[in-house]
């Protein structure tokens, strides 16, 4: 939680640059408890993605899996997790990591069925960006407009920043500076709205406009 209210340089990402993290994890794995491994790797990849260190946050998720164990937030691993492997491509151009967000994906939308008030949006989101990483602008637009206005009327302040902010690096890559600028502006507004000075400060240092 410091790590995104804090705003005093780099911050430490969970487990792998926080020694004491670091340790107690050690020692959940020493001592065989799945569950609390599981718990450190999701909370890693939560914050990984977040700054947007997406390599971490992917290489958390099958860590994550590899422990054997899930954490039941009902829709919340399987968001950040798709969310990170649907990142990847934008970055290394290397398209198969839609097939590791897909299962995530169906996921998400079986959940959305259940609890449409809990994961409508995080489905709108990771449809937005397999539209984007796919080609699809005008579809893209549409999902991204979808997330944010559920996101906001389901009261998911952090989860609608992350939905801004994903268009806005969608329209900074289609040139569209100034449709990119509003939805930075209001995902800075949102994470400050949430407590996430620290975030708030990571945005204004790498924002390319």
């Amino acid at each position: 939680v410091s790590n995104l209210l804090f705003s005093t340089g780099e911050p430490l990402l969970l487990i792998g640059r926080d020694k004491e993290q670091e340790c107690i994890l050690n020692k959940a794995i020493e001592q065989n408890n799945g569950y609390l491994a599981a718990s450190f790797f999701f909370f890693g990849c939560v914050e990984a993605y977040i700054y947007g260190d997406y390599e971490l946050a992917v290489n958390f998720a099958q860590k994550r899996h590899e422990t054997g164990f899930d954490v039941p937030f009902y829709g919340m691993t399987d968001f950040f997790d798709g969310l990170s492997f649907l990142a990847m491509p934008h970055q290394s151009g290397n398209q198969k990591w839609i097939l590791s967000a897909n299962k995530s994906i169906s996921n998400i939308d079986y959940f959305a069925k259940i609890c449409p008030s809990n994961c409508e949006h995080k489905l709108l989101l990771l449809q937005a960006e397999i539209k984007s990483i796919t080609g699809e602008a005008k579809e893209a637009i549409s999902k991204y407009e979808l997330a944010i206005s559920a996101a906001e009327r389901n009261e998911f302040i952090h989860e609608q920043a992350i939905a801004n902010e994903r268009a806005a690096e969608f329209f900074l890559r289609h040139g569209d500076s100034s449709r990119a600028a509003h939805h930075f502006s209001e995902a800075q507004s949102l994470f400050l709205k949430w407590g996430a000075q620290r975030k708030v400060d990571d945005l204004l240092m790498s924002i390319a406009l």
